[in-house]
């Protein structure tokens, strides 16, 4: 036993004397610099594109498919369309949605069959058929509840936002 001791203690003075005289390897004084690639931030978005990556929403009348035609509908539009005459390779996607009224099949079929009346519509207003997207979503998505007539009229939409690739 007393072997033992005598051997765990200089054990342990030999590795605390070790450690302790030990010089380093490596110079620790000197300071590491790493070179690391300067990256440029993002461009700013401009005003128009402020406003043009906001959704904008397209209400409908219930069960159809004509617009609510409103001034702000039309100052977006107008900006939307010289934008991407600018920029030919951004996109509009056009997304319906419907109310809770009816199945979710039909609804599913008025959601796209709204979202594509607004790619005519756009289209007929001189925007390029191939920088509109729709896409249809039915009641999955609503931004109000269904539960009053004024709830039910926001969620029968086609929102629109633009994408840039």
């Amino acid at each position: 036993m007393i072997r033992f001791l005598a051997i765990l203690i200089s054990a342990i003075l030999y590795c605390i004397l070790w450690n302790t005289y030990r010089k380093p390897l490596c110079d620790i004084d000197r300071d590491v610099v790493l070179e690391v690639p300067a990256v440029a931030p993002a461009p700013e978005p401009t005003e128009v594109e402020k406003l043009l990556f906001e959704p904008l929403d397209i209400y409908f009348q219930s069960a159809s498919l004509e617009i609510i035609r409103t001034p702000q509908l039309e100052e977006w539009l107008s900006l939307a369309k010289n934008y991407l005459e600018e920029n030919p390779g951004e996109r509009l996607v056009l997304t319906g949605h419907t109310d809770n009224e009816g199945t979710e099949e039909s609804n599913l079929n008025l959601s796209l069959e709204r979202g594509n009346r607004v790619k005519e519509i756009l289209s007929a207003e001189g925007f390029s058929a191939e920088s509109l997207e729709v896409e249809g979503k039915g009641q999955s998505e609503p931004i109000a509840g269904n539960d009053t007539p004024e709830g039910m009229q926001k969620n029968r939409r086609v929102s629109i936002r633009l994408l840039k690739r």
